[in-house]
């Protein structure tokens, strides 16, 4: 039986998708089934934009000026694609990728969404294949209703495509990954950069507005397959992208990279744990960017967000990690409940004030999320009204009323008067964004 794992149109193409990798090396150490990969995404991206393919594999001087294009440009052809699977047409491209996808000549073909923007094309996909599986945290209703089957694991798919019966206790369950079933030396980036997991979620779980971690147990992977994943890829540039790792985590994650020569980044919360000692062991190891989830400098703020940080403690480990040579990317989150102007001020002037420290940041507005505590637990931030409005495809949008602070509308425009003042204390273009990945490839 051949099967054929699919990675969906649209996202950034800037690595291979870590969910098929993952996958694919669960199937293969657990049956005898032909496996092949098509990162659909990337052909899509190959297609349309051949000209920013080879511009990102240079990074030349004019990035600002190119990167802002090309940001703009697919921001625009997203929509109108996404608008033409709304209105039962047929999305650009899809008669090249269709047939991508029949050369394969599969059994069954997989799609793996991780992100709900995969959701518009894959849905045009579906309506032309038969035998089709969906799983990934972004499926959902009407994704599941357009495919054959859905499997809500990867125990479940191998369950389904083997027909016997699993002994959990019997699994090889090695995530000495294994990504040479993608084309590498396709992504728009310099210099690749592999996506690694180190742990099955976040260690923190408490931040009141998040759901990532889907309440998944959490447990650390091998530090000695992790490290075989490394030596077998050849590669020598990696994102950790672990939601977050802990201080214990993050010393052994250094010891073992030490001899291996490779630089990396990875997301972490900028906690007084991390003291400049820390930051420059991971330093030594090959640690060059980090994606702090700083999100306000208001200690009310903080303390209700459960962040597990201040004000005065995050300012000392960016000024510690600036110093010891690491690239400070800061997660900002404006308009959470019951944020007022004085306090969204406040988060703005620490900004302000600390620009010799930042190089980049990335803003984003407050949206409520099912399954948070924010979301179980509403009268603590003062929300009064909760609304779920259905959506053609996506799953329903959901609003809120607050009895005080910023809506989510006058947030947005504060943080859309203070765009340029944002902007000038970056380093590096804001497109850098959608292409975290290009930091590791700049000096």
């Amino acid at each position: 039986m051949k099967l054929l794992l699919i990675s969906p149109p649209f996202c950034t193409p800037a690595s291979p998708p870590y969910a098929l990798a993952n996958l694919y090396t669960f199937l293969k150490n657990n049956s005898n089934l032909e496996i092949e990969l098509l990162d659909l995404n990337l052909e899509f991206h190959k297609l349309k934009y051949p000209q920013f393919k080879k511009f990102f594999q240079t990074l030349p001087e004019n990035y600002e000026e190119t990167s802002r294009e090309y940001s703009k440009l697919t921001t625009k052809d997203y929509s109108e694609n996404n608008k033409k699977v709304l209105h039962g047409e047929d999305p650009e491209l899809l008669k090249e990728l269709l047939t991508l996808i029949k050369k394969q000549k599969a059994d069954y073909i997989a799609f793996s969404l991780v992100y709900s923007s995969q959701a518009f094309y894959t849905l045009a996909l579906l309506k032309q294949l038969k035998n089709t599986i969906v799983g990934g945290p972004a499926v959902n209703d009407k994704v599941k209703q357009a495919a054959t089957n859905y499997m809500a694991n990867e125990v479940d798919l191998l369950k389904f495509l083997t027909k016997t019966t699993i002994n959990m206790t019997t699994l090889n369950c090695n995530i000495t990954l294994d990504f040479s079933k993608l084309p590498l030396k396709d992504y728009f980036v310099k210099t690749l950069v592999l996506p690694i997991r180190t742990t099955s979620a976040c260690f923190y779980q408490q931040c009141t507005f998040c759901n990532h971690h889907g309440n998944r147990k959490y447990y650390e992977y091998s530090l000695e397959e992790i490290k075989q994943t490394i030596i077998n890829s050849k590669a020598k540039q990696f994102f950790f992208i672990d939601d977050m790792i802990s201080k214990k985590r993050l010393l052994q994650i250094a010891e073992l990279l030490d001899p291996l020569n490779v630089k990396w980044m990875c997301q972490l919360r900028p906690t007084k744990d991390l003291d400049k000692e820390t930051l420059t062991k991971l330093y030594r190891a090959g640690l060059r960017v980090v994606i702090w989830g700083v999100e306000s400098a208001n200690n009310r703020i903080l303390k209700l967000m459960k962040k597990g940080t201040n004000k005065e403690d995050l300012q000392m480990v960016l000024q510690d990690s600036h110093e010891i040579g690491i690239k400070n990317v800061l997660y900002i989150m404006f308009g959470f409940p019951t944020e007022t102007k004085e306090d969204f001020l406040e988060t703005i002037d620490f900004l302000k004030d600390n620009t010799t420290i930042i190089d980049l940041i990335s803003t984003s507005t407050f949206g409520l999320q099912k399954n948070t505590p924010i979301y179980k637990n509403p009268q603590q931030f003062l929300i009064t009204k909760i609304e779920e409005h259905s959506r053609t495809i996506l799953e329903p949008k959901i609003t809120y009323q607050i009895k005080e602070g910023l809506t989510q509308e006058e947030a947005e425009l504060l943080k859309k008067h203070h765009k340029l003042t944002l902007e000038r204390i970056n380093k590096y273009p804001k497109q850098m964004n959608l292409f975290r990945e290009h930091l590791l490839n700049v000096s």
